[in-house]
């Protein structure tokens, strides 16, 4: 959980920088985000959180780019979605654009995160190439002594 943190803390960051400082377009700012959260995420977790044995690297990264860029799509029109009804309905003053671009990002990313995700990398994107049996995934034990099965 802690690579999704530092994916998080990266992407909702570089959004908001991008959105509020550097007067990015909030779809273009979300897209960054989202791209960097997402490479940041897949470097810690095929550097230091598990580690496939029985998995190729290539087959791995194939894989998560996949259900990676089903996650940009989602999120980027997700956000799009709830930014526009949220600027148009409530108030359409423009000082409010960062706090409705972050509550937008907010509440898109938990529900991708879960529905889409979450789902995609459990029973999708874990499988060997032969899809009979899932990647042994192994983690560096908190002592850093040796690696265990999970």
């Amino acid at each position: 959980q802690l690579s999704a943190q530092f994916a998080t803390f990266a992407d909702f960051s570089l959004t908001y920088v991008c959105f509020q400082w550097l007067g990015i377009h909030y779809l273009l700012a979300t897209t960054i985000g989202t791209c960097i959260g997402g490479l940041i995420n897949c470097l810690i977790n095929y550097k230091w959180a598990f580690v496939t044995k029985d998995c190729k690297f290539q087959w791995v990264l194939f894989k998560y780019i996949l259900v990676w860029g089903g996650s940009l799509a989602l999120n980027v029109f997700g956000v799009f979605l709830l930014f526009e009804f949220l600027k148009n309905n409530i108030i359409e003053w423009e000082l409010f654009d960062g706090f409705y671009l972050i509550l937008s990002k907010i509440f898109i990313s938990f529900i991708v995160a879960i529905g889409w995700n979450y789902t995609l990398h459990r029973y999708f994107a874990s499988y060997s190439q032969n899809k009979k049996r899932r990647c042994t995934f192994y983690k560096w034990t908190k002592n850093n002594k040796c690696f265990v099965k999970i």
